[in-house]
This record gives C-alpha cells, structure tokens and sequence, in this order.
C-alpha cells in the first residue's frame, strides 16, 4: 500500500510540473492582464497602450519579477512587475519606474 502510495505522489508531481507554464509561456499570457490593469488605473483606453516588451525572471519557488514596457501618447514607460504563480493563478503587483 505505501509502495502505491509512493509512486501515485511521484506521478502527482511529474504531472504537476508539465501543467506549469514556463517564463516565456506566463509572459504570453499575462501580458495583456498587465496592460488591462495599467490602463484601468490611469482611467485610459487598452487600445491605447502599445506593449512593448515583457521579461520575467524565474526568482525561486512560485515568484517572479520582470520589467514590462509600454508606449502610450507617444511616451514609453517601464513598470516593475511582482508575481506569484501557482500553476494555476497570478497574483501580481506592478509599479510605474520610468517614463520618457
């Protein structure tokens, strides 16, 4: 019963591990969330915002950080991204660092 149990756990993670996105797959993905979330803040159209470029960094366990950069009225701006990944959900926080 527990050699059963053993390799049932050593499956659920295998499985587990192909289910998460990697760093390139959640920056496809959450790119557009970001954008959605900037520009309802600063009470301005989506379409309005251009991204740029999106990277994301691996920090450990199921945290992230990265550097997304927009363009809007002709200007760019750089937001610093926190993320927590949990192979299911994110959870982030951005904040503006840069515009020119």
């Amino acid at each position: 019963m527990i050699k059963k149990l053993f390799y049932f756990l050593i499956l659920f993670v295998l499985i587990s591990c192909d289910t998460r996105l990697t760093t390139s797959e959640i920056e496809e993905d959450l790119g557009s969330s970001l954008i959605e979330s900037i520009s309802e803040y600063y009470d301005v159209s989506y379409s309005d915002f251009d991204l740029l470029s999106f990277d994301l960094v691996h920090d450990e366990g199921n945290k992230y950080s990265g550097i997304l950069e927009t363009e809007y009225d002709e200007m760019t701006q750089t937001f610093s991204i926190e993320l927590l990944y949990d192979g299911e959900t994110y959870l982030y926080e951005w904040e503006l660092i840069d515009e020119k």
